[in-house]
């Protein structure tokens, strides 16, 4: 992510000050083109005034003090006049001094960045490394460059030329650190950390790149640590604020994730990852309103983050303003429609405002997007048989099956079939169901009980089973099947009479209880 850091700060440098001073040029040079000499004009001759003058030419012209004034222009004055003209021309004509070839360079090097030939730009440095063999902040300038064009060996070759002569050098140390972990050799990465932190403990830039790791690991209590080390050294350095409050938040240390935000905030008012942040601890405070807050602002900084879009959209749900939550989710999926995340979170919008259709074709793009995300799967089976589809509900509820094998996706991909009046299909799935159970069990006994001619001993066992089970979960999916044996047998008033005893179920945590609940119209 680093990996053009440098190269990033070089072009900023030469924009930025319009290629002066830049780190190679000595001191005290410019590399701004010496202006041209002043023109050296002579000094305007005045000539003397006579009352009466002979051979001489007298032109009348305009004054202040009267109407006329008389000047008298002598043939010599003109003369010299002229020859003076003539050595003014020539100092004009005279040539501009060269440009210094460290200006000349740097001039080059500003034309190639701002065109974005990195490696234009490294050549041109190469082709100058001679000149100057003894500039470290050259030597830096080509390094950052290597780093930026991924040639990782050559920039930690140069840092460490650089350290050799300047062993607490920053720059040459981060350039190093930063390649090595741009490299993906972990080992080398990891020793060059463990060599910086050994000379220097707090040293920002590896107790972050320390801390990011972690971090990615979910190891958020030890990054926390690293981000406190580098805040010692440096503590403005509003990245490792930035890691502290994050940890903290993930560490379910509210108090102290507000206090580094807000930090952060004072010192940088517009940084949009700790405006983000602050909008997710609200929202944690159930302050949605300032969650939106701050979200927004963060977005006028970074219109086109993805994650803060679904942020968005989930504090507009919560605020029960679902036409901008929908809007704020479908920007998220403008931005990025590879994603399966922003997919879901308008599929379940949907779906909850019984958008169904809308649901269902969102609820395909998740799995378009992430094949693997099985609860896409049973989403759509659900909705499909809810629709009638049961063809579709059939096929989905199989392959939510194959990622996740549950007793309730095999019978419900029974179902289906007899919805179907494929009896012979749907046996088939009971049978291969029933060979995974333990045949004491109440599903086994469900299954069997789909599968076999009906029996009064069966059911009444059953029954009994269902009535004396503690787990509510357990019982309310079992009183849901019951009811659907009576719905394909054609009881429909039996069948609403278990639905109805399943749909007044505290907080059910089964996906059967949405067929119960529209069996019984709620």
């Amino acid at each position: 992510m680093r990996k053009v850091v440098y190269g990033l700060l070089i072009f900023s440098l030469f924009f930025v000050t319009g290629c002066v001073n830049l780190p190679f040029m000595g001191k005290g040079e410019s590399n701004q083109t010496p202006a041209a000499p002043e023109k050296q004009v002579p000094e305007k001759q005045e000539p003397e005034k006579e009352s009466v003058v002979q051979n001489q030419d007298v032109v009348i012209e305009p004054s202040k003090e009267s109407e006329t004034e008389i000047i008298i222009q002598d043939p010599v004055i003109l003369e010299d006049t002229e020859k003076s003209n003539e050595k003014t021309s020539e100092i004009v004509e005279e040539k501009e001094p060269e440009i210094p070839e460290n200006i000349q360079i740097a001039q080059k090097l500003q034309q190639l960045l701002a065109a974005g030939d990195i490696k234009g730009a490294i050549k041109l440095c190469e082709d100058s490394l001679d000149k100057f063999a003894d500039d470290i902040e050259f030597k830096l300038m080509l390094a950052s460059l290597y780093l930026s064009d991924g040639q990782y060996s050559k920039a930690i070759s140069i840092a460490n030329a650089v350290l050799e002569k300047d062993p607490q050098n920053k720059d040459a140390i981060e350039i190093k650190v930063f390649a090595a972990r741009a490299s993906g050799d972990k080992q080398s990465y990891n020793a060059v950390v463990k060599q910086v932190l050994d000379k220097d403990p707090f040293n920002a830039s590896a107790n972050i790149m320390q801390a990011e790791d972690y971090a990615l690991n979910k190891k958020y209590k030890p990054a926390r640590d690293s981000y406190r080390r580098a805040l010692r050294s440096e503590p403005e350095n509003t990245q490792a604020l930035y890691g502290f409050a994050l940890s903290s938040y993930f560490l379910d240390d509210i108090k102290t994730a507000k206090s580094y935000g807000e930090k952060i905030l004072e010192i940088e008012p517009e940084n949009a990852p700790a405006l983000a942040l602050m909008g997710k601890i609200n929202a944690e405070e159930n302050n949605y309103t300032s969650a939106t807050n701050y979200v927004l602002k963060a977005l006028e900084s970074d219109p086109y983050n993805y994650e803060y879009h679904l942020d968005l959209g989930m504090y507009y749900r919560n605020r029960n303003m679902n036409n901008d939550a929908i809007k704020a989710f479908e920007r998220a999926v403008e931005i990025d429609n590879t994603y399966f995340l922003g997919y879901a979170y308008l599929a379940g919008l949907h779906d909850e405002l019984g958008h169904y259709s809308d649901a269902l074709k969102n609820y395909k793009m998740v799995i378009k997007t992430n094949p693997k995300y099985y609860y896409a799967y049973e989403s759509i089976a659900i909705l499909e048989y809810h629709m009638k589809n049961y063809s579709e509900a059939g096929k989905y509820f199989a392959k939510a099956n194959e990622y996740n094998k549950t007793f309730s996706y095999q019978m419900m991909q029974a179902a289906s079939y007899f919805k179907q009046k494929d009896t012979i299909n749907a046996k088939k799935v009971l049978a291969s169901l029933m060979k995974t159970l333990d045949r004491e069990s109440m599903e086994y006994q469900m299954a069997r009980f789909f599968n076999d001619s009906y029996s009064k001993n069966a059911e009444t066992t059953l029954t009994q089973k269902i009535q004396k089970e503690d787990n509510s979960n357990k019982k309310g999916k079992m009183l849901y099947y019951m009811g659907l044996y009576y719905e394909l047998n054609g009881f429909q008033e039996v069948a609403n009479e278990y639905y109805a005893r399943v749909s007044n179920l505290q907080a059910p945590m089964f996906f059967e209880y949405r067929f119960a609940e529209w069996s019984v119209g709620k």
